[in-house]
């Protein structure tokens, strides 16, 4: 099932990626999350930026179709590969992630780009859930909790930008 989301900021492409690549940015995008645990690292690998959240979160929100595959907390792991500026400054970035121990799966990309004098954060994933029978039931779920986690993170963002955070 895809998702595409997006939000704009009032800044530079280099102020939205310098936030997204904080590790106390997204620290705190977990927390906003009601992450039970995380790890965060940020890395780089040649031109490359790296981003890895690995957040354990709980099932409360998880239907009960679903939640004998994830059980009480699900662990969800995201990486975010940031490629070079472009010479406009806009990035583009591989996006892939897992809730470990699941079926479920979900890759795709994000970018960051200025239009109309403001900078668009966006991100198209296509969410699998390889479960037969069943696993097209759970998909909107997941997308979901993912459009919601997404949603705190771009309003974070924001704050963070605004010094109101």
């Amino acid at each position: 099932m895809e998702l595409k989301m997006s939000a704009s900021y009032d800044a530079t492409p280099e102020e939205v990626f310098a936030i997204v690549t904080d590790a106390t940015f997204r620290e705190q995008a977990c927390e906003k999350t009601k992450a039970l645990s995380y790890d965060v690292t940020v890395s780089t690998t040649g031109d490359d930026t790296v981003v890895r959240v690995e957040r354990k979160m709980p099932s409360d929100d998880v239907p009960d179709i679903a939640r004998k595959f994830v059980g009480e907390t699900l662990t969800v792991v995201q990486t975010e590969t940031w490629h070079a500026a472009k010479p406009d400054g806009s990035r583009d970035a591989d996006v892939r992630g897992e809730i470990a121990g699941t079926p479920v799966t979900l890759k795709g990309n994000a970018t960051i780009r200025s239009e109309g004098g403001q900078t668009v954060q966006a991100i198209t994933l296509d969410v699998k859930v390889a479960v037969p029978l069943i696993g097209k039931k759970i998909e909107p779920f997941v997308v979901d909790a993912i459009r919601s986690g997404l949603a705190k993170e771009h309003e974070l963002g924001r704050e963070w930008h605004d010094g109101t955070n």
